[in-house]
């Protein structure tokens, strides 16, 4: 029975014409296009004229574009790394730390670089010192509630242990000094 088979399907092999090592015409248009494309590349180049010359060119040309390719790598490498640098300095940033400032002198220069940033506050008009982590205002602002608003901002900085405020709106007396200006009004009015 089996040499039945084998008989049967070799002969249907050698009926329908089918060879197991033959080429399929796909396949023999592919082999024949990139022969001819490599027989015209090895005569463009290999041409006693100007073969030299073209061999010398695409050298050139490819070690250019390897050298470009090399550049550009590089470049993406270090504009990478630059901006992983900066996704961890900002990532530290986020990471509470302790903020004790050395001396009342910083954290002057602190609070002050940290208020003058906004250009709505009026710099002529303010005069900051501290004593000890105490940071005191002085000075004269247009409403109450621009005092306020810079007295709160104050506080929430780092370092500041509390805030001193003097601040006062224009034409009216700093609040220190307002029971030498009440004690000074009688008198006034006597001339």
């Amino acid at each position: 029975m089996k040499t039945r088979m084998k008989l049967s399907r070799v002969s249907l092999m050698s009926l329908s014409g089918c060879d197991r090592h033959a080429v399929s015409r796909g396949r023999a248009v592919w082999m024949c296009a990139m022969s001819c494309l490599t027989g015209g590349l090895l005569m463009y180049f290999m041409d006693p004229s100007g073969g030299r010359r073209r061999r010398h060119m695409a050298r050139d040309q490819m070690l250019a574009r390897v050298r470009r390719m090399g550049r550009g790598l590089r470049s993406m490498w270090r504009g990478a790394a630059a901006e992983s640098y900066g996704v961890s300095h900002r990532i530290v940033r986020w990471v509470p730390r302790s903020t004790e400032v050395a001396d009342d002198e910083t954290l002057r220069q602190r609070v002050e670089s940290q208020l003058f940033r906004d250009r709505h506050i009026p710099k002529g008009d303010l005069n900051i010192s501290c004593e000890h982590g105490m940071v005191i205002l002085r000075g004269e602002l247009d409403s109450p509630l621009e005092i306020a608003q810079l007295e709160e901002r104050v506080r929430r900085m780092a370092g500041v242990r509390g805030v001193h405020n003097l601040l006062h709106p224009h034409g009216t007396p700093a609040p220190n000094k307002q029971r030498s200006w009440a004690a000074s009004e009688p008198i006034s009015h006597m001339r």
